[in-house]
């Protein structure tokens, strides 16, 4: 492997988290942009530790460092224990479907469109460009930490075949 497949983390959240995870979400392919911000959150968390990135059996308590300490408050509350871990992160990762109680949608549904992280018949709302706008300022919150020397910025193995 060569050095020149190694980004600066920070590289990495900004080409992939914020650019290609917005894209998908312009497009309008709203389940799949859901899956990478909800691994994307557990991958911002392992910044917030000190162990490997591929430390093993972190995913719950990285994804709930990432949701407590980067992104808005309400995602901490619901996230209280780790429900939006369980419905959403683990969900989307082992089976690519997100729990019963759990409903994805875009803005452009003119029924919940406009209900991003409320309840309704006992299912919470996630919209698509609400949450990635969350989860952008959360990726940027990371990214001015490692600016400011407060977070470490890691090597990443991208070894793509294709260029950014």
């Amino acid at each position: 492997m060569s050095n020149e497949n190694n980004l600066l983390a920070k590289e990495f959240i900004q080409k992939v988290f914020i650019k290609e995870t917005g894209r998908l979400v312009d497009a309008g392919f709203y389940h799949f942009a859901f899956v990478i911000m909800a691994q994307g959150l557990e991958t911002l968390g392992s910044f917030l530790d000190s162990k490997p990135l591929k430390a093993r059996e972190q995913s719950k308590l990285r994804f709930s460092h990432a949701v407590n300490r980067l992104m808005p408050k309400e995602y901490s509350r619901l996230n209280n224990n780790h429900k939006l871990y369980d419905k959403l992160r683990a969900s989307l990762a082992h089976t690519f479907t997100v729990s019963r109680s759990l409903l994805l949608t875009s803005k452009s549904n003119s029924e919940f469109g406009k209900k991003h992280l409320q309840e309704t018949d006992e299912k919470l709302i996630l919209v698509a460009e609400d949450f990635y706008d969350d989860f952008k300022k959360a990726c940027l919150r990371l990214v001015d930490g490692m600016d400011k020397g407060i977070i470490s910025d890691k090597k990443i193995n991208t070894d793509f075949y294709f260029t950014f």
